[in-house]
């Protein structure tokens, strides 16, 4: 793990100094008109980030590129990228993909992220990959009509593999394996996890594939409060509350925002602020500590790759195992991406 962190600390460091060397922006290429993404001539390549139930999103950004005849030639994802973006390059229509996230409800949520009893991570990933298997079934990747490649990460080093060859549920299956929360997915020796950890936006991946044209969707952005540090003084810290040793089980109901008495819908979660951080147990630690270090990765790799157009969907609302808010969070995809599309010029 040490030297995980070693690797990753220095990647950081590497893509930092890269940023300042080229004193980029993010802005959409000016030189390409809405009409020559619609007319054929360039590949079109989709960059799609992690962000658990917030990487729904990419469902609606991808309903509106199909309304605004672009049509996608290469597809890379981490993490819901990855699901996502796997389940349209094999060929199931985005209107079916929709209607999977708008049907999918907070019990069958919860019963995907039942804990098991390794000790690698809390979810054994076997009700997942039933899951999976019902959206992708046998399909290899080699045979979607869509080239795909599916990030991981070794746990071990931090280096990147990336899939894309091979059985498309094993891709997905590895590239959303969070840490801690998902046990890992073995490859000959190496212990593979969740592609974002190391290449949260895939934005060399889809170029080193052959597109001429690379449209990135970030949707973790939004998780720090603020860009600049804050200065602060601490005299008498406040002792951690209890709410860290809390069990797993009740850590999951939390997240997942269940009336487990009275059996209701959840309600829809907040947006979440430095003042919910008093109540923080082990797992919201633990996520947030991740989500933010890729929030800070995916805006480097933003700077240094300079994809041609960036879609960032507003998802502080979602928290990050709301799937059951699927209409929601496709929405938000789904009119950032049109409110992007319709700046540039004809």
């Amino acid at each position: 793990m040490q030297l995980f962190i070693r690797h990753l600390k220095i990647k950081l460091l590497i893509l930092l100094l890269l940023t300042v060397a080229t004193n980029s922006t993010i802005a959409a290429n000016p030189k390409i008109t809405l009409k020559k993404l619609q007319d054929g001539s360039l590949s079109i390549g989709l960059a799609l980030s992690g962000g658990a139930a917030k990487g729904l999103a990419h469902i609606g950004v991808i309903k509106a590129l199909e309304e605004s005849g672009i049509k996608v030639d290469y597809i890379a994802g981490s993490s819901m990228g990855a699901l996502v973006g796997a389940a349209y390059a094999s060929g199931i229509p985005i209107d079916t993909l929709e209607k999977i996230a708008i049907n999918t409800d907070w019990v069958t949520v919860a019963k995907l992220f039942v804990p098991g009893f390794s000790t690698a991570g809390l979810v054994e990933g076997k009700r997942v990959k039933e899951f999976l298997s019902s959206i992708y079934g046998d399909v290899r990747i080699e045979d979607c009509p869509i080239p795909f490649a599916a990030t991981a990460a070794d746990i071990s080093t931090g280096k990147l593999y990336i899939i894309n060859r091979g059985s498309l549920l094993e891709a997905v299956r590895a590239s959303i394996s969070i840490p801690i929360v998902f046990t890992p997915v073995k490859y000959q020796d190496i212990l593979l996890v969740d592609g974002g950890v190391v290449d949260p936006v895939p934005i060399d991946i889809v170029k080193e594939m052959g597109a001429d044209y690379i449209i990135a969707v970030h949707v973790i952005h939004g998780s720090l409060a603020s860009e600049k540090g804050k200065y602060i003084q601490i005299e008498n810290p406040e002792p951690q509350t209890s709410a860290t040793w809390k069990s797993t089980n009740e850590w999951l109901t939390k997240q997942l925002k269940m009336d487990t008495n009275k059996g209701k819908e959840p309600k829809k979660a907040p947006i979440e602020t430095d003042n919910n951080s008093k109540s923080l147990g082990m797992g919201r630690i633990s996520e947030n500590t991740l989500y933010i270090a890729q929030d800070v990765i995916a805006r480097l790799q933003i700077e240094l790759y300079k994809p041609d157009l960036v879609i960032e969907p507003d998802t502080r609302n979602i928290n990050l195992y709301e799937f059951y808010r699927g209409k929601d969070v496709i929405e938000i995809g789904y009119n950032e991406a049109k409110k992007v599309l319709m700046n540039l010029p004809n």
